[in-house]
């Protein structure tokens, strides 16, 4: 493992490098709440020297250091965009095709860095893992809104959302992060109490103001959007929609819960592959738990 840090708007990006950096592709982790990069050690041992990996830890997780971690703007979309492409950027002697994976938050801020007139020529392909755009999201409330036969799942996702909601109660934000660990599935890998109080500034600083208004959803890099189909906080029909505006798309369920890529770290890295077009043998990437759709 090789470690850098990144100076972006007011936070030091901690860095992190795996595998083979001669490797003719390099791949981008990006992580959720309540992890840091350590979410995808399972996978990095997978890939090997493949591929070039490299891996940060985001503003609220980690080593990533934020100068005022108090302040709820310095977590905003816009920002956390601003990392990613100074981590981008930072890489020594970058060349060849660079593919992304996120999980959880980590999906969420990309969804916003894909948005951008950059990312078509600064990324070959995007998986994104149980984290949602939040303008897709608006853009599907709001039609739900207004259609009785789909109310019932509005309500589904609203209770399955609970603890964001919670983030925004003074009194109960600090007490959620701890219920959120003992009624959490066997699946998730052991939080970092650090990073689940920083964190929750990640959903302070966009949700509402995302779901009340934004730009339309964007995307025009090649997408894989993984959908667990037992993850406890996130609906599997949240998909529904999302070849309105994502023109080349393809999405993959699996017979899993949240931290699918932590617990199925042979497919992740297999799927993950299979953007570059490699398929090698001792891998699955057409295992019998994925439903393409």
């Amino acid at each position: 493992m090789r470690t850098w840090t990144v100076d972006s708007l007011g936070a030091r990006i901690a860095v992190y490098e795996y595998g083979d950096p001669l490797a003719a592709s390099t791949v981008l982790l990006v992580h959720g709440y309540p992890d840091d990069h350590r979410i995808f050690e399972p996978m990095i041992r997978v890939l090997g020297q493949r591929v070039r990996i490299v891996a940060y830890d985001t503003r609220g997780g980690g080593d990533t250091t934020v100068d005022d971690p108090d302040s709820v703007g310095n977590y905003a979309l816009a920002r956390l965009t601003e990392d990613t492409f100074a981590v981008v950027d930072s890489i020594p002697h970058r060349s060849g095709p660079l593919h992304v994976f996120a999980h959880d938050w980590g999906s969420v801020q990309m969804w916003e860095t894909m948005a951008t007139p950059r990312a078509a020529s600064t990324f070959a392909s995007f998986v994104s893992v149980s984290g949602p755009s939040l303008d897709h999201l608006r853009e599907v409330s709001r039609a739900r809104a207004v259609s009785l036969p789909q109310w019932a799942s509005m309500a589904t996702q609203l209770v399955r959302s609970w603890y964001i909601w919670s983030f925004h109660i003074p009194v109960l934000r600090r007490f959620v992060p701890s219920m959120m660990v003992s009624l959490g599935s066997e699946d998730a890998p052991e939080p970092k109490r650090r990073n689940q109080q920083r964190g929750i500034a990640l959903y302070r600083a966009n949700i509402l103001r995302r779901l009340l208004s934004g730009p339309d959803p964007k995307c025009e890099v090649p997408t894989t959007v993984v959908v667990p189909l037992h993850d406890r906080f996130l609906s599997a029909d949240l998909a529904d929609g999302l070849e309105r505006w994502i023109p080349h798309l393809q999405v993959i369920e699996v017979d899993a819960e949240h931290w699918w890529p932590y617990t199925h770290p042979e497919e992740a890295a297999g799927l993950l592959l299979s953007q570059d077009g490699e398929r090698p043998a001792e891998i699955p990437t057409d295992v019998s738990v994925l439903l393409i759709r």
